[in-house]
């Protein structure tokens, strides 16, 4: 029961960061990026891209959310929030180190992919089916 709850609050955090980024990303990217001092505005090219994954991300989200509502979801929805959330933060890092240090806001954002990433790592091993 209590293995049960964590899994669900870790796909459901995991869901929500997914969604939530993802829904500002793609319906409105300039406000969004605008609060970590990315300038959109005035760049088809960029909001292009920056709309494309956002809804990418929150299609994911939704399916991350799926694991934390149906039993028989969990495996694979603990699979993509692990990929994607440690993903992003691997990104981050390897971007840190080769592009200089990010804006504080985005360095916590890292933080928190990573933590979730891992966490939906550790559901999915639970999780995994057994032959």
């Amino acid at each position: 029961m209590i293995a049960r709850t964590l899994e669900r609050v870790v796909l459901g955090a995991s869901a929500l960061v997914l969604v939530v980024v993802g829904a500002a990303s793609a319906f409105a990217p300039a406000a969004f990026y605008a609060g970590y001092g990315i300038q959109v505005v005035g760049s088809p090219a960029l909001a292009n891209e920056l709309r494309a994954a956002g809804f990418a991300l929150l299609l994911l989200g939704i399916a991350v959310a799926a694991g934390a509502i149906r039993r028989r979801w969990v495996f694979p929805s603990a699979v993509i929030a692990a990929l994607v959330l440690v993903g992003y933060a691997v990104g981050r890092f390897i971007s840190a180190i080769a592009d200089g240090a990010p804006d504080a806001s985005l360095a916590f954002a890292g933080a928190v992919e990573l933590v979730l990433g891992v966490a939906a790592g550790w559901v999915a091993i639970r999780s995994r089916p057994r032959s």
